[in-house]
């Protein structure tokens, strides 16, 4: 039999197999039957498949050879990094594309195109020697597919939720109604174990027959003929968002934060997920913004865009772009312009980007396709040390479309309508998809971590990490962020999640990152006014941090003097304000302004108290002063001949006021204050020929101003 292994006699490898496993018995046999089983069937594979991996068949050969002469045979560790060689299905399991399990590396899948069977085959070497090996079925007795009761649709895929337990097959093939989502349970380690669920999930509405499907946070997303589906995996609860009529071939995608899909028309459609509602920023008009496609030159391809810096900026088609606002935007370099993706595109095609924002470009279902990239971060053909612009090429097969690997990046995947599945290098120098660029899927390490992001604050935590769904105390170190004040942490940056504090436990997932984001309550500050000394100031402002008020026009007053304007400092030396002028709050806090004043200028009269002698001489000089000063009455007496002065009077006649010298006077506003003097005649010797003055009230008027001396001064107006 091993002459025959040697000749490349496939039947005889299979033979050897089964004899040999039919005698093994006991401890010894079983060990050695186990690593001499594995030689057997790698060796068997390697042969069927017309290569051997790396020169690993002479490898294979040795243990088998020393099995048998009866040598002990050393588990080898399972391999961490090892070329995935295609796999041609014998019948009955093309898939349209490849997803892959969240946390179990172990795992690729993919649905039955048209057919009703979930597949699954193994993507890593499970168990080193044992009998499992890297690109065999993960079914009982190495099958690949299992049953799911209905039949999928064109562009079928397998969907696994986040805790790694259900997948989720959406069967909308036009033979059935299209409601109908098969839930497969596969939480169990053993995949011969896994189950189809009694229960079917189901869309609002059919999903269309020729439309994909797509999983976002536990979220399948497809399209209706009138909107986009959706149905919650953690609720159970579907629903559909009424758009309008949509293409026929309308895929769905995720990216920027919304779901995205084409109407009937060619337009861009948008929902956001947040709230299930219709798109309406930007050009968007009840969730549809601008055509990718006319009617004379409809679009015949489609690919999501990104800007240079890997930023997603909208989609083009082979006739437009439309950016991420809903815009026309013929600024959009095309990567799609011209470009012939063959005949089948819209039926069984998809175009995937890459995490380092390359656009792989192909015909799907050609029997013979040419693979070309397009790198978004220069907006031209992808330099030569990323990726090999190939010929013509056939080795995977009649390809639907390439997708990612999910934990090896450099590794794409194809899935194959003859039935062949392979991994291949994204940078081999041979070209893509070609029989010496078959990628080495590596097993990555999974630590999970917990990480924080500050959402525009600074100082947040630390990355944490753990052993697998092992809990981990949330950090209490607090961010900053200037103008806002933390409020805690949130699952989702929008704060729909679950809330967090520093101080609580957190669960950490089986294996990958999980984010914290934190949450932000805007400052409400204040701006003050401060009359300094006046009255009548304006109310307190309030707003946002940051934001923009209008200063108040209402002014203060104060006695005596006048206000000017507002300013940022008490002794005016800051910045100056006015009413209406526009003022930014702080980030925090309480904002004050201060009236500043001038005093104001008082121009005061100066009159003048006037002395008027009445007939006599030598009366006093005018006295000046401020208007309403007080001056003293000057105690210059005047002279006139026979006349005594008796004092002085503010009316010529006497009939006003009395005064006399050392009496206070009050000025007046304007003008001048005339004093006049008043006399008493005096006897001269001779005959007296005048009127004689009556001698009793002269002697009165005497003695009254004496007493009014002796008493001290008066004031009079």
């Amino acid at each position: 039999m091993l002459a025959d292994c040697t000749v490349d006699n496939t039947q005889g490898l299979e033979d050897a197999l089964e004899a040999f496993t039919a005698v093994k018995s006991g401890k010894f046999w079983n060990a050695l039957s186990s690593a001499v089983t594995v030689c057997l069937r790698r060796f068997s594979r390697a042969l069927e498949q017309g290569r051997r991996r790396r020169g690993r068949g002479r490898a294979l050969l040795t243990p088998l050879i020393l099995g048998l002469a009866g040598l002990v045979i050393l588990p080898a560790p399972p391999a961490s990094a090892e070329v995935f060689d295609r796999v041609i299905f014998a019948s009955g399991a093309d898939g349209w594309d490849v997803t892959f399990h969240p946390t179990n590396q172990n795992y690729a899948f993919f649905a039955h195109h048209r057919g009703r069977v979930f597949g699954c085959l193994y993507r890593l070497d499970p168990d080193g020697n044992g009998p499992i090996e890297q690109g065999d079925g993960c079914f009982s007795n190495g099958a690949y597919t299992l049953d799911i009761g209905g039949q999928v649709g064109q562009k079928s895929s397998a969907w696994v939720t986040s805790d790694g337990s259900t997948a989720y097959i959406p069967r909308n093939h036009s033979a059935g109604n299209g409601l109908w989502i098969a839930k497969v349970d596969i939480s169990d380690p053993d995949p011969t174990n896994w189950t189809l669920g009694q229960q079917l999930a189901s869309f609002s509405t059919a999903m269309q027959y020729n439309s994909n499907s797509i999983m976002v946070n536990d979220v399948l997303w497809a399209v209706s003929a009138s909107g986009i589906l959706k149905y919650d995996t953690t609720t159970q609860q579907a629903s559909t968002v009424s758009i309008g009529i949509m293409a026929t071939h309308a895929p769905v995608y995720s990216a920027g934060g919304k779901i995205w899909s084409v109407t009937s028309d060619g337009n861009l459609a948008c929902v956001d997920p947040s709230n299930d509602q219709l798109c309406s920023y930007g050009s968007f008009t009840n969730g549809v913004g601008a055509s990718l496609g006319t009617g004379l030159s409809p679009w015949e391809n489609l690919a999501e865009y990104r800007n240079t810096d890997g930023s997603f900026g909208g989609f083009c088609s082979n006739t437009a772009c439309v950016n991420a606002n809903g815009a026309a935007d013929t600024n959009m370099v095309n990567p799609l312009a011209g470009y012939d993706s063959g005949s089948y595109f819209k039926t069984y095609g998809l175009f995937h980007v890459t995490d380092q924002h390359l656009l792989i470009r192909h015909q799907p279902l050609a029997a013979a396709q040419t693979y070309t990239c397009w790198d978004y971060t220069t907006q031209a053909l992808c330099a030569g040390s990323k990726f090999t612009q190939t010929s013509t090429n056939n080795f995977p097969g009649k390809a639907y479309n390439v997708v990612q690997d999910r934990w090896n990046s450099d590794c794409l995947w194809t899935n194959a309508d003859d039935r062949i599945v392979g991994a291949w290098d994204i940078a081999h120098t041979g070209g893509f998809g070609t029989l010496a660029g078959q990628c080495d899927l590596t097993l990555v390490s999974t630590t999970p971590t917990l990480t924080f992001d500050a959402q525009g604050g600074s100082g947040e935590p630390s990355d944490q990490t753990g052993d697998a769904a092992s809990d981990v105390t949330v950090s209490s170190t607090v961010p900053t962020r200037d103008g806002y004040t933390f409020q805690g942490w949130n699952t989702q940056a929008d704060g729909n999640g679950t809330s967090y504090s520093g101080g609580d436990t957190y669960t950490l997932p089986n294996s990958g990152t999980d984010t914290l984001y934190a949450q932000w309550q805007i400052n409400t500050v204040t701006l003050a006014y401060d009359p300094q000394g006046g009255t009548g100031e304006p109310a307190d402002q309030t707003g946002d941090a940051g934001s923009d008020v209008t200063v108040s026009t209402t002014e203060p007053t104060r006695d005596g003097y006048t206000f000017v304007k507002w300013n940022t400092v008490a002794d005016g030396s800051g910045t100056d304000y006015v009413g209406d002028a526009t003022y930014t709050l702080l980030n925090s806090g309480t904002d004050t302004l201060y009236a500043q004043w001038t005093p104001e200028v008082i121009t005061v009269a100066i009159v003048t108290l006037a002395y008027d002698p009445q007939g006599g001489t030598g009366e006093p000089s005018d006295q000046t002063g401020d208007a309403g000063s007080d001056v003293t009455v000057s105690s210059t007496v005047p002279t006139r001949d026979g006349y005594t002065l008796t004092g002085w009077n503010t009316a010529a006649d006497g009939s006003g006021m009395d005064c006399v010298g050392g009496d206070i006077a009050t000025l007046p506003s304007s003008g001048t204050l005339t004093l006049y003097a008043q006399w008493a005649s005096v006897a001269t010797t001779g005959a007296d020929t005048s009127t004689p003055v009556p001698v009793l009230p002269s002697l009165l008027l005497l003695l009254t101003s004496m007493l009014l001396v002796a008493l001290g001064m008066r004031r009079f107006v």
